[in-house]
């Protein structure tokens, strides 16, 4: 069994080699990490469309000798540790958001109507900032390490997490992971807080699209029709009726309808409705039991006021489910970085959805998250907007953890 219980990794010492050379290399690493995500900012790229971005960063791996795995997608390489029967895995999503950047800013995007609105440039420059030390130093190295910069954590469909992982699993590397991390800046906490949960982090993610075929006619002889119109909306208010009244209210989920289409004419009753919308869930069981019911309850309705239905979902994201040594282990290390008092233990999960599920699934995995908001230097909008941009000062801390979760693994 590879990783530390909380209690060891409270024991353990702390590397003073790594603490010295950290501290002695850090100011550069971080200027250089700068350089790198203002460069990354400035050329976003959307979905599985990252090639230059690819480019970028294999431009600078190679510059540190690292192993270039053969990717499908992204890049992933190794840095060289002493134990190669083990891996760690340190991951750092890469694609930005169509979106148009409203930011003045001298490193603005260059491209129009996509943006780094998510943080995803600052976590990709961490991670190379993190490899340039650890490439420098392997032999504080414990294991190898393996760096996967992954794209289309924003989708499109269910994201570039999955494709990554069954690229791992088909070199045979999968069964040598023991632990695998990752970290997303979030402008909820201010610069110098990390946060930590145990279980679920985030949510699933379902979609679903609901067709109800009524029979139309004029809106003066209503009981000659079948009106798909008022059929969906019951069906839209008996689910929330539903999410009231059959759910767990300690149990988070969300039943979302985002489109509901019907109608022609102001004096036509709908012979069709579409309803579409998303479903997200914190436990397996809660999203395999919204998505039956609502199948009952549509098809239920429908078959009261004769009309016919189509139901399809799209399955997404599972849940993202951290594990607990895994997070022990990362919370004393963050702890030692930021300190007691800015280590959060987060009570509730988000609501949005991390294809680093798919990685949670398949290793034992912590997702922590950093705070990057500044009141001081104004950097306190919230992700997915065209003004959001972030404290370059938290990628400080996220180097020093990526750095320190892979030189502090051990095997016991």
């Amino acid at each position: 069994m590879v990783g530390l219980l909380k209690t060891e990794v409270e024991k353990m010492n702390w590397n003073q080699e790594f603490l010295e050379l950290m501290n002695s290399q850090l100011p550069a690493i971080w200027e250089e990490a700068v350089t790198d995500r203002r460069y990354l900012h400035m050329h976003p790229e959307v979905g599985f469309e990252t090639q230059n971005t690819e480019k970028y960063v294999t431009e600078c791996l190679e510059k540190l000798d690292a192993e270039f795995l053969d990717a499908k997608i992204g890049v992933m390489a190794l840095i060289r540790g002493k134990d190669h029967e083990h891996i760690v895995a340190l991951r750092a999503d890469m694609d930005a958001l169509p979106i148009q950047e409203a930011n003045d800013v001298p490193y603005c995007s260059l491209n129009p109507g996509k943006m780094h609105a998510c943080g995803h440039d600052g976590h990709t420059a961490m991670l190379l900032g993190a490899a340039k030390f650890l490439s420098a130093h392997r032999n504080l190295l414990p294991m190898d390490v393996l760096l996967i910069f992954q794209p289309a954590e924003e989708g499109p469909n269910l994201g570039g997490a999955r494709v990554m992982l069954e690229d791992l699993r088909k070199k045979g590397l999968a069964d040598k992971i023991v632990n695998i991390f990752g970290l997303h800046l979030f402008n909820d906490f201010p610069t110098g807080t990390a946060g930590v949960k145990y279980g679920s982090m985030a949510a699933s993610t379902d979609e679903f699209d609901i067709t109800i075929l009524g029979k139309g006619g004029h809106c003066a002889q209503p009981y000659k029709c079948v009106d798909a119109l008022s059929i969906g909306a019951k069906v839209i208010t008996a689910m929330e009726s539903y999410m009231s009244r059959r759910m767990d209210p300690f149990d988070q989920a969300i039943f979302s309808v985002g489109m509901f289409h019907s109608g022609s004419a102001k004096n036509v009753v709908a012979q069709t409705a579409e309803i579409a919308g998303t479903i997200r869930c914190q436990r397996e069981e809660t999203r395999a039991q919204i998505i039956a019911d609502m199948e009952r309850i549509v098809k239920g309705i429908c078959y009261g006021y004769s009309a016919e239905c189509e139901i399809n979902v799209l399955h997404g994201l599972p849940v993202l489910i951290n594990e607990k040594k895994a997070v022990d282990y990362s919370a004393v290390l963050a702890e030692k970085i930021v300190g007691k008092d800015n280590l959060l233990y987060l009570q509730n999960p988000m609501m949005g959805a991390e294809d680093f599920a798919y990685f949670a699934e398949a290793f034992p995995a912590s997702f922590i998250w950093f705070g990057s908001a500044s009141e001081e230097k104004n950097l306190t909008q919230q992700n997915h907007q065209p003004r959001f941009d972030f404290d370059e000062d938290a990628m400080k801390y996220g180097i020093q953890l990526l750095c320190s979760l892979a030189v502090h693994i051990t095997e016991r």
